[in-house]
């Protein structure tokens, strides 16, 4: 009998390889189609990806492009230092104008006296004319 029990240990330990193999064998057969199914769809969306940033990239360019144009588009524009530069606000310009009106103001007055002082230049002269012509 003791021939017989190893013989059966024997037996039992052949058919746990076995098992044990057709288990590990079709759990890994399992994993290998699982990888393969992984890389398969891991390509795809590596794929995906790849297209949409080389979209984005695309996008990237054209606004760059964009920027550049509207910078040289814009540089001849006037922002709000150079506007204040060149020009006077309105406060200022009020008082240009009020001078300039005291000015015109001043201006006609003196014009006034003047033409006021030649009329009367030209009373003394026609009048001494008048009185040198009768005297002769």
């Amino acid at each position: 009998m003791n021939l017989e029990s190893w013989m059966v240990n024997i037996a039992i330990a052949i058919v746990g390889i076995i098992g044990t193999y057709a288990v590990l064998r079709s759990r890994v057969e399992r994993l290998e189609e699982d990888m393969e199914k992984h890389v398969t769809e891991s390509s795809s969306n590596a794929k995906d990806l790849d297209r949409k940033l080389n979209a984005q990239f695309k996008k990237t360019d054209a606004n760059v492009e964009r920027i550049v144009v509207l910078e040289q588009n814009t540089a001849t524009h006037l922002d709000m230092g150079k506007a204040e530069a060149k020009f006077v606000s309105k406060l200022e310009l009020e008082l240009h104008l009020r001078n300039l009106e005291l000015v015109a103001k001043n201006t006609n007055q003196k014009v006034e006296k003047m033409e006021g002082k030649l009329d009367d230049f030209l009373d003394t002269i026609s009048t001494y004319t008048s009185v040198g012509r009768k005297q002769q």
